[in-house]
């Protein structure tokens, strides 16, 4: 016996009807008229199967239709799981400094109550650092991962960055562990011998900000020097040069908006050069402070449309398909050091003691805050009533393991990220139909 799937949606669009499966991310594009057609059959299993076995076992290879015994949620459950606890990669989260060359209004270090504290990690950090890396790769862990961080973890790129990451590809390769590295950066720091350093040393990820056009930029993300002119020309002509001396590199280059950025963003594409559009996935991502309107929802929309038909990638933060995680921190082995060698799971908090998992020690090991470590990983993130009967769940996993504990010792309620989302669910369906080249 068979079943309809809990997680089908019909969306529909100008030119008929999209069947959509949340749980396996697939389309099936239909007319009006076959939609009333598949529709029918779809309340009278049976005879579907009897009537049109190709396209019967077709829905069923699809997720539209399954097994009548098997729980949808039990499975999400269970990926969640191996996702969270089997993955044997190690993902370091590394921050330099906490410290920033430029002091930008919306900065999450600063809203979540952090201070810029004008320090770098000391020589004695890097060194256990460096050992915590030597135990870690005689675990023979599937990879390891470095994740440089901060601040701006540019400011002491030859201090922190090139000295740890010197020992780590020595001890990666000398035990033939697969091994990678990505940073999160503003660019403005970024130099030509930098990017040849960063060619060799594995990095193949940036995540890059950026806040708009050449007039915007300027106005947040200032050079304290008054007579110095503004960071978008640099940043934009680190980035083209990156992309020129890596050119498999992949970029993330987020765009933090508000509705002033999104007026002119566009502009961003008359500055880029021709290679970064095999480079670059544009991220938009709206400052949290700011409320989501119809308006920018409109806007956001409109950029969205302009940076695909220059050529570019686009990605929106909100759905996550077959991801079955909801955070790359929720996996037990991806954890944040600190430039003081505490050691957290979320990078985007204050940094207080009550929120420490552990602390690095001088020999490498790190002495876990199990007592913490337990209540965080008690549940699943998604295990609450809203979650379990959202059939949006397999695209968004909840709320991360950070926002479950905060909700847990702060006794609040979790808000629901999609109830202020700006690209609804129909538009997304629709737009990675058209990605697909369905409609």
């Amino acid at each position: 016996m068979d079943k309809v799937s809990y997680y089908n949606f019909e969306i529909e669009h100008l030119n008929g009807i999209l069947l959509y499966n949340s749980l396996t991310d697939k389309i099936f594009p239909m007319s009006f008229k076959e939609y009333s057609v598949i529709e029918t059959l779809m309340e009278n299993l049976p005879v579907f199967q009897s009537e049109y076995p190709l396209l019967y076992n077709g829905f069923k290879k699809a997720g539209y239709i399954i097994p009548d015994d098997l729980d949808e949620y039990a499975f999400i459950k269970f990926e969640n799981m191996k996702r969270v606890f089997k993955n044997t990669d190690y993902h370091l989260t590394i921050n330099p400094t906490l410290d920033c060359n430029v002091r930008c209004w919306y900065c999450s270090v600063v809203s979540e109550g952090a201070k810029h504290y004008k320090e770098r990690m000391n020589n004695n950090t890097i060194m256990a650092l460096i050992k915590h890396i030597e135990l870690l790769a005689q675990k023979r862990p599937n990879k390891i991962i470095l994740d440089w961080f901060g601040g701006e973890p540019l400011m002491y790129f030859d201090e922190v960055i090139k000295t740890i990451s010197d020992r780590a590809l020595a001890i990666s390769s000398n035990l033939n562990i697969p091994f990678r590295q990505q940073i999160t950066t503003n660019a403005i720091l970024l130099n030509k011998d930098m990017i040849e350093y960063m060619k060799q040393a594995k990095f193949n990820f940036f995540q890059i900000s950026i806040d708009g056009n050449e007039k915007r930029q300027d106005l947040i993300k200032r050079y304290p020097n008054p007579n110095k002119h503004g960071t978008y020309r640099d940043v934009i002509s680190n980035i083209n040069l990156l992309c020129e001396i890596i050119p498999n590199i992949n970029i993330c280059l987020r765009i933090n908006y508000d509705k002033k950025t999104l007026k002119n963003a566009i502009d961003i594409t008359n500055d880029l050069s021709e290679n970064t559009k095999n480079c670059i996935t544009i991220d938009f991502q709206r400052v949290w402070q700011i409320p989501c309107s119809k308006e920018m929802k409109e806007m956001l929309n409109l950029n969205i449309e302009y940076f695909k038909s220059k050529g570019y990638k686009t990605t929106y933060w909100g759905y996550r398909p077959k991801n079955f995680k909801s955070c790359y921190a929720d996996s037990i082995n991806h954890y944040v050091i600190n430039y003081d060698g505490r050691i957290f799971k979320c990078s985007a908090r204050d940094y207080s003691e009550k929120l420490m998992i552990g602390k690095l020690g001088k020999n490498g090991e790190i002495l876990w805050n199990n007592k913490l470590l337990s209540k965080m990983l008690k549940n699943s993130v998604f295990d609450r009533e809203e979650c379990v009967k959202c059939k949006i769940l397999p695209l968004c996993m909840g709320p991360c393991i950070q926002k479950r504990y905060d909700s847990f010792i702060n006794n609040q309620a979790i808000v629901c990220t999609h109830n202020n989302i700006e690209l609804n669910l129909s538009s997304y369906i629709i737009k990675r139909a058209q990605t697909l080249n369905l409609i």
